[in-house]
């Protein structure tokens, strides 16, 4: 989808400061500052990197930045105040699908691989359980923030292979860009990260992948471009402008994964080989092992990847809500409407494909399928969840 440059005089602000965090699915504000794409809809961005989620939401709660990457839950969490100040969050553009793994020390790989007749999950229940027997302290898996894809995920994979995530194991936050480190010294004996830190992690001998968030839940959202809403309805047109820009750099993305490589390299300081094995979809589960077709390890704008479903909030606050992370009372419907707004995606987007009706259900397709839209039926990915369950929003 061509899209115009923006000649409107009526933008709200011109100027704007946006938060990322050091990882592979920031690459589309990078993208639509270094080709150009904020420029062409009149806007000056200065783009900054931060330490942690939780600083990046804080920044952007109280207007140090006008929007940032986020993490999807974190927009319902913040909304609801959950351990933070609350102020009600809005996305209306989903940056991509997919992109995180559980990457493991690799002593406790080969204390996995005993158990070769068995799948990854059902293999490290026995480890945990042989862990149990021998009076040996729990596992400690870290992920990024109470209130993220990576840790549901993660608890959804566990408690599918009998592992009690609350229980079972000692669960822990960190920093992405800090995982390898603590790995590396004992800290931690996992962790669930975005890329690139699942291949820094590999290609130093460290650790390696035992799954990918794709065989957890196929094409899952991960992160979104959110803003409160009070600058939302301060800045409509602005908002707008911000949507287009990263759009067409989502769209650019799909077609110049070695390009993206590059220019993120120049950003985050890590080499582009070790950014290309999850951008390319060559992926390597381990230093020594061969690399695997993974094409849909990381989705920029293919299968509607932009849009925000409400159909993805609602899941995630059912997840939420089965680990005791909300409050009593929580109508998920109503919160996955006030946080997700598709209908500033198509204010903004009016010729981008369009879901026809509200999709309702997850986990019914183990492979391509199509959604009928507004502009005709389109490509999706699969939505299967590992565990064969399938999701129908109330």
């Amino acid at each position: 989808m061509e899209l115009s440059v923006n000649s409107e005089a009526n933008l709200e602000k011109t100027h704007l400061t946006l938060g990322y965090m050091p990882l592979t699915d920031c690459l589309p504000l990078i993208t639509a500052l270094e080709n150009g794409y904020f420029a062409e809809q009149g806007l000056e961005v200065e783009l900054r990197q931060e330490v942690s989620w939780a600083n990046i939401r804080d920044k952007v709660i109280v207007g140090h930045l006008d929007g940032a990457q986020m993490l999807a839950p974190m927009i319902m969490a913040t909304t609801l105040g959950l351990s933070c100040l609350q102020k009600p969050m809005i996305t209306a553009f989903s940056l991509g699908l997919n992109g995180n793994a559980l990457t493991l020390s690799v002593p406790l790989i080969e204390a996995i691989n005993r158990y070769d007749q068995l799948n990854s999950g059902e293999a490290l229940a026995k480890v945990v359980q042989d862990r149990k027997t021998q009076g040996k302290a729990a596992l400690v898996i870290a992920s990024v923030f109470p209130y993220s894809c990576h840790t549901l995920q993660l608890k959804y994979w566990l408690a599918a292979a009998g592992i009690n995530p609350d229980t079972d194991i000692q669960l822990v936050g960190l920093p992405p860009s800090q995982m390898v480190d603590h790995l590396a010294l004992g800290h931690i004996d996992g962790f669930i990260a975005g890329a690139p830190w699942n291949s820094v992690s590999i290609s130093t001998g460290i650790g390696n992948c035992l799954t990918t968030s794709y065989s957890i839940w196929q094409n899952s959202p991960e992160k979104v471009f959110g803003v409160t809403a009070d600058w939302a309805e301060e800045n409509p047109n602005t908002h707008i402008a911000v949507i287009k820009a990263l759009y067409k750099a989502c769209a650019w993305l799909e077609d110049h994964r070695a390009e993206a490589a590059s220019l993120l390299s120049s950003y985050v300081g890590i080499e582009s080989s070790t950014l290309l094995p999850a951008l390319s979809g060559n992926f390597a589960f381990g230093k020594t092992t061969s690399a695997v077709a993974m094409p849909d390890m990381l989705v920029f704008n293919r299968y509607l990847a932009n849009y925000p479903f409400h159909c993805h909030a609602a899941f995630l606050i059912e997840q939420m809500a089965r680990w005791q992370d909300l409050p009593a009372g929580v109508d998920s419907k109503a919160l996955a409407a006030q946080c997700y707004r598709p209908d500033i995606y198509q204010q903004a987007l009016p010729d981008s494909p369009i879901p026809n009706e509200p999709r309702l259900s997850l986990g019914e397709h183990q492979g391509n399928w199509q959604l009928n839209t507004q502009q005709g039926s389109i490509d999706m990915g699969g939505d299967a969840l590992c565990d064969g369950q399938v999701f129908v929003s109330s």
